[in-house]
């Protein structure tokens, strides 16, 4: 094999864009303070385990969050994705060299991270 799957790495961020799906609620780990400013804003300091409930569709970057039970959206760059999440996704790291030779073949390089999806 030309790639050996990372142990504990968790999955990139991204979420489902829904405003108000909860079928792809999260946990994650706040990895910076956040001051919400406005109302609708979460306030959390970091390491706080925060519920993510779906990225907004009018505000890419922003999810629908929660702490405490209380409800507010929050910045995506302020929290990483926990890994017990099963988003279906893995990362592995390149062990060789490796050139595509059809289109539908990926090149990469011993040591580049590579997203398995499914």
């Amino acid at each position: 094999t030309h790639f050996k799957l990372d142990g504990a790495s968790p999955p990139p961020p991204p979420a489902p864009s829904n405003n108000n799906n909860n079928s792809g609620k999260k946990t994650a780990t706040a990895t910076t303070n956040f001051d919400g400013r406005d109302a609708d804003e979460l306030t959390f300091k970091r390491g706080d385990k925060i519920t993510i409930h779906g990225e907004l569709e009018d505000e890419p970057g922003w999810f629908n969050a929660e702490l405490n039970g209380k409800k507010g959206i929050a910045p995506g760059t302020h929290f990483k994705l926990d890994g017990n999440n099963n988003s279906g996704k893995k990362t592995a790291t390149a062990t060789a060299n490796f050139d595509g030779r059809d289109a539908d073949e990926l090149t990469f390089k011993a040591g580049d991270k590579i997203t398995i999806h499914g």
